[in-house]
């Protein structure tokens, strides 16, 4: 049976229909990937800080390599250097290693949107990574109780500095001491230490003095960070919720208003709040020895200054997400007595991911009347020389600085006071490595050196160190790599799934716009037929006359219906 025109002709419009349809649909489907983000949809749920949630999981108990390599300065000429003949001579000694383990415990989501923690870090030694046993291993290093008191009472008055020098000179202590690595680093006794720690035990409870042993007797700190706003309109939900089913209306806009004032009264409304910042710590937002108040006192907004505020540094475990290049953080950490700014240096890959490297800024550890940044940690407006951090505060006031390994980014002439001193960008200088999208640390490497500034000019036997910055240890805190399995994850979402979601987004919008191309065609195919077709049938009419003329038969054949017409009535032609 032969298909009519007319068939054919609805038939061909219901193909460009569905062509239509699925052009559209498919079409749309690319549009909505592009809005929606599916990549990103899966990193905000995934990968945002919330009770369960994957990056709260790591987050709590990160597992990461963290290793501290420790290089120590050992005096090689204490007889010459005593006797005044020879400038002071160090060699640098190590690593000795140790992987740092750190452990965030009691993390509990407030409902002010912010997050609390106990940071908790334990170090163990790497032997295999190290030049030697600390324990057996010997140098020869300045006496630092003795130093730095009589430095602390130089500070004092000139009455207080020879009152101490008479007090010191029958402990007939040595001004350069022979003692064991792990001494130095956690601790040895002195006598010094010992007396304090037994007439000032609230100031002084250690028996022990050791470097690393103060740098990371970081306590019991309670650490309170702000959550980005995601997570903070999902715990609002979450109480709304609650409120709505449990509590009456006025108990409801009461709790809301209390959020509300909790939100704005921690914050400075100029500045928003920064993702992952520190909030308060110890229910503080800045530093008390470094002169920081309530806000309610009635100098505080003298007193308080960028040097002693805390909120808006981070703890350096998490970063907001979306970094981009104009960025600056500040660092802070106990052992470096102050936050640490860095700021964008350049990008690259780091195994095969994107990825920012963020370096210390100059001014990190610098403090200089003439910088409204740095200047409140001059002490009646007296300043280090530039390069070098004052630790005091935070070192029972021993004169201690902290700054680059070697004196790097420092005054050049503290490297060239003492021989064996080489600064080097390379291997000097601090970097931390980011990958910008989720901003985690994947790559860091943050190197301070630990000093000692002497001013002991009234005591003859101290003399050769009046006035010099002596390097004790430098120590290199690095996270070398990432897991496998954190790898795997950030190559999937930052280095596969945007490619394929790229792609898939392509193919679609191809494929939508060849259907609607496809369907376009046919419509205009079907109308340039339908406008020139020729059907010998359509110009003759029925007849009872059994008879076909024989010149309309060979015409009516060529379009292969002579059969048919045969068995028809007699058709005769119109007008005929």
């Amino acid at each position: 049976m032969t298909t009519t025109p007319a068939f054919t002709m609805v038939s061909k419009r219901k193909r460009v229909v569905k062509l239509c349809c699925l052009g559209v649909l498919f079409l749309t489907l690319a549009y909505a990937i592009i809005v929606i983000d599916p990549t990103e949809v899966i990193v905000e749920d995934k990968l945002s800080m919330y009770e369960g949630s994957y990056l709260n999981r790591l987050w709590k108990k990160p597992p990461l390599a963290v290793f501290i390599s420790i290089y120590v300065f050992n005096v090689t000429n204490p007889e010459a250097f005593m006797r005044g003949e020879e400038r002071l001579r160090l060699q640098e000694v190590g690593p000795y290693v140790y992987q740092e383990f750190l452990e965030h415990r009691n993390s509990t989501f407030n409902p002010n949107g912010t997050l609390s923690f106990v940071p908790v870090r334990r170090q163990v030694f790497v032997p295999e990574r190290s030049v030697g046993d600390p324990m057996e291993d010997r140098i020869m290093i300045p006496n630092i109780a003795l130093l730095g008191v009589s430095s602390a009472a130089y500070r004092m008055s000139t009455f207080a500095a020879f009152a101490v020098a008479a007090a010191l000179k029958p402990l007939g202590m040595s001004p350069i001491l022979n003692i064991s690595t792990h001494d130095l680093l956690w601790g040895y006794d002195d006598p010094l230490v010992r007396i304090a720690s037994t007439l000032l035990p609230e100031l002084i409870h250690f028996q022990k003095l050791g470097i690393l042993d103060r740098m990371f007797d970081d306590g019991f700190d309670t650490v309170t960070i702000n959550l980005p706003e995601s997570v903070r309109n999902q715990q609002r939900e979450a109480e709304d919720s609650i409120i709505d089913d449990d509590v009456s209306d006025e108990l409801a806009e009461s709790l809301h208003e209390e959020y509300y004032h909790d939100m704005v009264s921690r914050s400075n409304p100029e500045e928003p709040i920064r993702d992952y910042s520190i909030d308060v710590w110890n229910g503080s937002p800045g530093l008390a020895h470094w002169g920081y108040v309530a806000k309610d006192h009635w100098d505080a907004d003298r007193r308080n200054t960028p040097c002693n505020t805390l909120q808006g540094s981070y703890d350096g475990s998490v970063f907001p997400r979306n970094i981009s290049k104009t960025e600056v953080f500040k660092v802070y950490r106990k052992a470096f007595c102050r936050t640490l700014p860095i700021a964008f240096e350049r990008e690259g890959e780091v195994d095969g991911i994107k990825a920012y490297w963020f370096s210390i800024q100059e001014n990190a550890f610098e403090s200089s009347i003439d910088d409204p940044y740095t200047s409140c940690y001059c002490k009646n407006n007296q300043c280090l020389p530039k390069g070098l951090g004052d630790l005091s505060p935070c070192w029972y006031n021993i004169p201690v600085a902290v700054s680059l390994p070697h004196f790097y980014k420092s005054d050049p002439t503290l490297s060239q006071a003492i021989d064996g001193l080489s600064p080097n960008k390379e291997k000097h200088d601090a970097v931390i490595i980011m990958q910008p999208q989720l901003g985690i640390p994947m790559k860091a490497n943050i190197r301070v050196q630990i000093s000692l500034l002497t001013n002991v000019s009234f005591n003859s036997e101290l003399r050769p160190f009046h006035n010099t910055v002596i390097p004790l240890i430098w120590a290199e805190m690095s996270l070398e790599k990432l897991t496998p399995e954190l790898i795997l994850l950030l190559n999937l979402l930052f280095g596969i799934a945007p490619y394929l979601q790229t792609g898939f987004v392509c193919i679609l919008a191809l494929l939508g716009a060849s259907l609607l191309a496809t369907a376009v065609l046919l419509l205009l195919c079907s109308s340039e037929v339908a406008s020139f077709e020729y059907d010998p049938r359509k110009s003759i009419r029925y007849s009872t006359v059994n008879m076909i003329p024989y010149p309309l038969r060979k015409e009516l054949e060529k379009y292969g219906e002579a059969e048919i017409i045969r068995r028809e009535p007699l058709l005769i032609e119109n007008g005929a």
